[in-house]
């Protein structure tokens, strides 16, 4: 019984470090930049070790098969809405990896039922943490990238209206942005050029961009350029008006967050920090008086 259940827990451990070694949002930064500079020095034994990691060479294949499995199995609808989140945290994985891991990991937590008693609200507790865990995973990729987006905008919308306003046009504003910023910010606007140097509208793939990214300051900044493409209002007034209601906005958010920082630390200053005084301060005062007045 116990060798059993050491055996199903080393099972839910090694598909966990599934997610325990996968980058996170700056790691994967770095290794996008590590691999620009691999394709021009391609000898570089730093680049070399980075393609050729633990990640790459076993969690890859074990992935890729766990995702050739359940894509059959996974349902129309919630493919797409995986796929679209999947977009948004930028593409670390595959719908079907997700819906595979999700189908294990609750299947490992259902499989301690067999052990009866106690142990059943556990494998409960355990299952619904096995089903929910790559959504956590995923939802923090995407919070990740986000923030990136969220705090490089403004200087983004600075560039973007210096070169429309230098004489530039707007899709060579967007090879500028595509230049000078790091990842994801540089892949996500050289994505965006691509189409439009394909022949999409211009419209089309600055939503198709906002929508892969899904930050409501960006919607509002592709709603603008879209309009002010369709009214004929020149782009340059559009892109300064934005990149001050983008700085506005950053500050408010940051304001806000200040004045929630009293309240976040109110919790372990009434359960950890107080307590601890309370015992410093009148700990040796309740000895003495127990020591006077109490019994010999």
């Amino acid at each position: 019984m116990e060798t059993l259940l050491l055996l199903e827990a080393a099972a839910f451990g090694l598909v966990a470090g599934l997610f325990v070694i996968a980058p996170t949002a700056e790691q994967e930064r770095l290794r996008l930049q590590l691999r620009e500079v691999a394709r021009h020095v391609p000898d570089t034994p730093a680049a070399a070790e980075a393609e050729e990691g633990f990640r790459t060479r076993v969690l890859a294949p074990l992935a890729e098969g766990i995702s050739k499995r359940f894509a059959r199995l996974l349902p129309e609808r919630q493919g797409e809405v995986l796929a679209l989140r999947l977009e948004r945290a930028g593409n670390p994985t595959t719908p079907g990896l997700i819906f595979g891991l999700r189908i294990i990991f609750a299947l490992i937590g259902l499989s301690f039922v067999a052990f009866g008693g106690r142990v059943i609200l556990f494998a409960v507790a355990l299952t619904v943490l096995g089903w929910r865990l790559p959504d956590f995973w995923l939802a923090q990729r995407i919070s990740a990238r986000q923030r990136t987006f969220a705090r490089a905008l403004p200087d983004v919308m600075d560039l973007l209206s210096v070169s429309v306003e230098a004489g530039l046009g707007f899709d060579a504003a967007l090879a500028r942005v595509s230049e000078r910023f790091p990842a994801p910010i540089s892949t996500e606007f050289g994505r965006t050029l691509r189409e439009i140097q394909l022949g999409r509208p211009r419209a089309e793939a600055l939503r198709s961009f906002a929508s892969r990214v899904g930050l409501p300051e960006l919607d509002a900044f592709v709603t603008a350029i879209v309009q002010a493409d369709e009214l004929g209002i020149g782009i340059a007034n559009v892109l300064r008006v934005q990149s001050d209601q983008m700085r506005t906005f950053r500050k408010q958010k940051a304001q806000e967050k200040a004045l929630k920082t009293p309240i976040k630390m109110l919790f372990p200053l009434v359960f950890f920090i107080f307590p601890a005084i309370f015992v410093v301060l009148l700990g040796p005062a309740v000895l003495s008086f127990a020591k006077t007045f109490g019994h010999p």
